[in-house]
């Protein structure tokens, strides 16, 4: 009975397509008949230059409307121009993004450029005026943008990838950012007034991070035209990046943790190892139950009732487990992050946002491979099985393209906030920026050597070598999301003094993005072709 009922209700899905796609034909028949000017002035309406046009319109309308609605419904003195402090922030996101896609279009830069530029005018020419609750708002967005990121990351990383890793793979991620991190910390310390060591390997494991919003789409870049596939230079440099990060940003909380932890030094040395079993435990839990709740598109296919199933799509039922995994995923992360500064325990909320987010990612793929095992064929013929196998991969990328739709809104908060923190009037007391390029430059050439010695012996060649140096040095994303957390906690649980070098190291960092980020991706471009081999 039920094999009977599932073939007529897949003769009748079939007959319903059929009869969509016939209907759909002779409309456009019809139209072609009936209806040739209305044809011809909606593809005049769809070139190029009006397309432009209509889709400048659009986001000028969408600016508008989104100013009217706040201007409407918030207090006069939050929206007045200038000085109000949502109408400031307002502004800087809509400068922002326009500054980006300029700095894009016109100079081909990376868009985090135009965005920081934005901020750093918009703060120094007194546009920029945030206080009360709205200062609060701004700390909250910007571990939004903190959180999206971390999960990207642990999303990104792929167990079968790293059980794989080769001894130069593994040697790329941790030496080159350790070595990095330890050196610029330590010069910090010597060299910055008032720095202790552990403010230094702080600003340090903030710097080592190598960034993938410039490093990823350089790196496609060459690769559509056939250049570091010959050794796999590209896959490497991906790969080796997220892994990178993933030590920066959990050595990074974990030094938070010792910070502004209370108590004697020894509880303060037991931070560190507290953190990470905290952190390690919780993302391990939330990530298990991530696997299976909510369910598995084809465990919505197979066991929902027959009525539900005729009035269910394909995309309805990808839709909604895409929306409530994002959702769990994001907000879990979100309160991991958050919860984990109210608790006093600021380290184990970022490492468990990446582990559960990996846990998830590795659950999510595992079951599909299982499935796919142990349903070679599919008996129920409710479903066409080449829909399952679409929803199933569709599945397990749809909500890394959430999350990377979330990365794209949250960038100018991240980028253009992170420029409100650079003040001239800091940058005029006496030689901060001469002293923050020794750190930067300190660190950077350790960097370079030990990266040079991490893959010496594994088969590339000097020029190889040479533009892996290159690709290693843009920093960006996580300098702009951990900087400013820094700066948050400290204005929340430290003192004056800690307040002081939280500033200094979001002033440096700051100058570690405009320096590095274009530097990094113009060598990409640059030296890509005349470094590594072509695929033949």
């Amino acid at each position: 009975m039920g094999d009977r009922n599932g073939s007529k209700f897949g003769s009748e899905l079939h007959h319903n397509q059929d009869d969509a796609r016939v209907q759909f034909t002779d409309s456009n028949s019809a139209a072609g008949v009936s209806g040739g000017d209305a044809l011809a002035s909606a593809s005049c309406c769809d070139n190029r230059l009006p397309a432009t046009a209509a889709n400048l319109v659009a986001a000028i309308l969408a600016v508008v409307i989104a100013w009217t609605l706040l201007y409407v419904n918030i207090s006069p003195e939050l929206m007045a121009m200038p000085g109000g402090s949502l109408a400031s922030i307002f502004v800087l996101y809509v400068t922002g993004t326009v500054a980006g896609w300029l700095i894009t279009k016109v100079g081909g830069l990376p868009p985090l450029l135009g965005m920081m530029l934005a901020g750093i005018a918009l703060q120094n020419s007194g546009l920029y005026n945030v206080t009360g609750w709205c200062f609060h708002l701004v700390s909250t967005m910007r571990e939004a943008a903190l959180t999206v990121i971390l999960i990207k990351g642990g999303l990104e990383l792929n167990a079968g990838q790293l059980r794989r890793l080769s001894g130069v793979v593994a040697r790329l991620t941790v030496l080159p950012c350790v070595a990095e991190a330890v050196a610029a910390g330590v010069a910090a310390h010597f060299i910055l007034p008032d720095f202790s060591l552990v403010w230094g390997l702080t600003l340090g494991f903030t710097l080592s991070a190598v960034s993938p919003a410039v490093l990823v789409p350089s790196l496609f870049r060459l690769k559509r035209v056939g250049y570091g596939e010959v050794k796999g230079i590209n896959t490497l440099l991906i790969a080796a990046s997220s892994l990178d990060d993933a030590v920066s940003i959990s050595a990074f909380g974990i030094l938070l943790g010792v910070l502004f932890s209370n108590g004697s030094l020894t509880s303060k040395i037991i931070q560190g190892p507290i953190d990470v079993a905290i952190g390690t435990m919780v993302g391990l839990i939330w990530g298990c139950i991530l696997i299976f709740v909510p369910p598995s598109p084809w465990a919505m296919i197979y066991n929902t009732r027959e009525k539900k199933v005729q009035n269910t799509t394909k995309s309805e039922i990808e839709n909604s487990i895409t929306a409530k995994r994002s959702f769990l995923l994001g907000a879990g992360g979100f309160l991991a992050v958050t919860g984990s500064q109210w608790c006093g325990y600021p380290g184990a909320g970022p490492l468990a946002c990446i582990i559960s987010a990996f846990v998830a990612a590795t659950g999510w793929r595992k079951r599909t491979a299982e499935h796919r095992r142990n349903n070679p064929v599919i008996s129920d013929d409710r479903v066409n099985r080449e829909d399952v196998e679409e929803i199933e991969e569709d599945g397990e990328l749809a909500v890394v393209q959430v999350f990377e739709h979330a990365w794209t809104c949250l960038q100018p908060v991240l980028f253009a906030f992170i420029g409100t923190d650079l003040k001239f009037e800091l940058l005029k007391r006496g030689d901060m920026i001469f002293l923050g390029l020794i750190v930067l430059g300190f660190g950077l050439v350790i960097r370079l050597m030990v990266t040079t010695c991490s893959v010496v012996g594994s088969g590339f060649s000097r020029k190889e070598i040479l533009f892996i140096n290159i690709a290693w040095l843009p920093k960006a994303t996580v300098q702009a999301a951990l900087a400013p957390v820094a700066l948050d906690i400290a204005r929340n649980l430290g003192t004056a003094e800690d307040v002081e070098c939280a500033t200094r190291l979001v002033t440096i960092a700051v100058i570690s993005i405009l320096l590095t980020a274009p530097v990094g991706a113009f060598g990409i471009q640059l030296f890509g072709p005349r470094l590594l081999p072509r695929n033949s």
